[in-house]
């Protein structure tokens, strides 16, 4: 109970410990400053006391009933002072100071008004006592406030690390192999979280399903919704149906969630045992196709972004693939990605690299080469935006080629 009491909320600290101990320090300056020493150390100390319990209680009255007819409650308790606020304080200190200079002068220092030199002492050191009094509860004040934030922000970015260990495990593994493909996907954010994602999904006869999704915005706001997508994409896919039907339904459960200014642009394929590619886009960046010889083939077929617009219809393209052909689907961090010179990586770097990675053993190099080569262009600074690459290499029929 006492630590309750005394607590800096409580009234035993505001009007009995506060000026008790405020007292000490203007004792001493001002023994000191007389000249006398620290002899009448003592005697500074009563005077002291009505100044700094009479000066408590005007500050109290102020912050009661004045303070909140000036500054909205809201900044009083997380914004720093207001000026209206610290010279509201400054007056009432004044005031309060004022009093006891006048309770002094009629109990126990009579002579106090004695003449003008000492009302104008009296004056002085009442705003000595004011300016230092304020400058110790400001100081004190600012301090709370600083030590709030501190800890508010260790808070956020703890959170922040909860939540970004939470995305990525929502990311499937990065390195997936089946027996007629092999599969490698990164998803780097910009910030602690971002809003790009890509998925598998296990369909029926052996197909695989696997997307990648650009959420518009950055941030929080759009970790969150590219989690919801993940998850309407999850309930989505299924059946017989391609990816032009599956983007459609998706498109569809996000414009009935109503996501103001908020949407996703996705690229989602489906490669069959026997080579055949059905390819959907809604309005994603196209994907690149590299064949064995060096081919190249961009993925351009689908419709708008998803989230835009309820009606939105979206058109799918047939590939027949080769083994060893890849399929590189990413995000626009990449594409988008800055030197310190502000020269964008663009998507013609991207595909040379492609061509001279096509014949590397397995596409986790290849996923490799093209983040090497984004950080290396960047010269080491943080991304302006997430970069997430997928790379799917078609390992033919019976995948009895090596996926090391």
């Amino acid at each position: 109970m006492p630590h309750r009491l005394f607590s800096r909320a409580g009234w035993p600290w505001r009007f009995i410990a506060r000026p008790l101990i405020f007292a000490i320090p203007f004792a001493f300056f001002f023994s000191y400053l007389m000249g006398d020493g620290f002899a009448t150390v003592g005697e500074y100390y009563i005077a002291s006391l009505f100044f700094s319990f009479l000066i408590s209680v005007f500050a109290e009255v102020n912050g009661r009933w004045i303070v909140p007819l000036v500054i909205p409650p809201d900044h009083q308790r997380s914004g720093p002072p207001h000026a209206l606020q610290i010279a509201s304080y400054g007056v009432a200190a004044m005031l309060g100071s004022m009093a006891a200079a006048v309770l002094l002068h009629f109990t126990i220092a009579p002579s106090m008004f004695g003449t003008g030199r000492e009302i104008v002492l009296v004056l002085l050191f009442s705003a000595i006592f004011v300016g230092l009094f304020l400058g110790v509860i400001y100081a004190n004040q600012m301090k709370r406030l600083y030590a709030a934030r501190i800890r508010s922000e260790t808070r956020e970015e703890q959170e922040l690390r909860v939540a970004a260990e939470i995305q990525q495990a929502l990311l499937p593994p990065r390195i997936r192999t089946g027996k007629s493909y092999a599969a490698a996907g990164a998803s780097i954010p910009c910030r602690t979280i971002g809003g790009d994602f890509f998925e598998y999904f296990d369909l029926p006869d052996g197909r695989l399903g696997f997307a990648l999704g650009d959420v518009a915005g950055k941030g929080p706001s759009a970790a969150i919704l590219a989690a919801m997508v993940q998850g309407i994409f999850s309930t989505s896919v299924g059946g017989d149906q391609g990816p032009a039907a599956t983007l459609g339904r998706v498109n569809r459960a996000l414009c009935r969630r109503a996501v103001e200014t908020r949407f996703a642009t996705i690229a989602y394929m489906v490669i069959a045992p026997d080579g055949n590619l059905l390819s959907c886009s809604a309005g994603h960046t196209p994907a690149f196709l590299i064949g064995t010889d060096g081919g190249v083939r961009r993925l351009e077929k689908g419709g708008l972004l998803a989230g835009a617009f309820e009606d939105a219809t979206y058109e799918e393209e047939s590939v027949m693939l080769q083994t060893d052909d890849t399929l590189v689907l990413f995000s626009d961090g990449v594409s988008d990605a800055e030197s310190p010179s502000g020269e964008q990586f663009g998507e013609e770097r991207l595909r040379a690299l492609l061509v001279e990675a096509a014949g590397r053993p397995g596409p986790e190099e290849t996923l490799e080469k093209v983040l090497e080569a984004t950080r290396a262009f960047a010269a080491g600074r943080p991304p302006a935006d997430d970069i997430t690459v997928l790379v799917v290499r078609y390992l033919g029929p019976s995948g009895n080629r090596s996926r090391s």
